[in-house]
């Protein structure tokens, strides 16, 4: 499945985000920005909207009661030779069994999507590889850039699963040609 058709799907379900990093390491920032981005927009209840910060570890058993289907981690990571601003996605698994990708918080990650895991949740990862993770910096133009896109795309999705709700499949799909046209004008 492509990314995007599972962002699709995850968005359609029960979906708990939880935003890791240290907003004083610069683009370790990621992951509390683009929550408190969410939040923001009150697109997802705030009981499914989490700032973990740097010790995801901190937040497995209350991750693991909240009425949920899926738990997407919000992070920086590392992934050899990609440039900085870059976004990847998926189940956190498939990520670690080839080694891709290494979060900035990568051990204390693995362990707290196994207990999560084993009430039934599957867990993603949402990173955007970091330019900078220095103490005292911001975060990068490019990762800033990155997460106000994702933003956006996540906004869409929302706004498309509610329109399908209130009016059916072929209703939104008018919806969505309507929005298109008005926003060409």
């Amino acid at each position: 499945m492509e990314p995007v058709d599972l962002l699709k799907k995850i968005v359609r379900e029960r979906t708990v985000f939880a935003g890791i990093g240290n907003a004083l390491r610069g683009d370790d920032g990621f992951g509390p920005y683009f929550i408190n981005k969410l939040k923001e927009r009150k697109l997802v209840p705030e009981d499914y909207l989490l700032t973990v910060e740097d010790v995801p570890e901190n937040f497995a058993f209350p991750i693991s009661r909240i009425e949920a289907d899926n738990v997407v981690f919000v992070d920086a990571v590392i992934i050899e030779g990609a440039p900085a601003g870059a976004v990847i996605f998926g189940p956190l698994e498939a990520f670690d069994e080839i080694g891709e990708i290494a979060s900035t918080h990568r051990m204390s990650l693995k362990l707290t999507a196994r207990v999560i895991e084993e009430t039934g949740k599957k867990v993603f990862i949402l990173g955007v590889v970091p330019e900078s993770t220095e103490f005292g910096r911001e975060m990068t133009p490019s990762v800033i850039s990155s997460a106000d896109e994702l933003v956006e795309v996540f906004t869409e999705l929302v706004s498309e699963k509610n329109e399908s709700r209130e009016n059916g499949p072929h209703e939104a799909r008018e919806a969505k040609s309507r929005k298109r046209k008005k926003e060409k004008v």
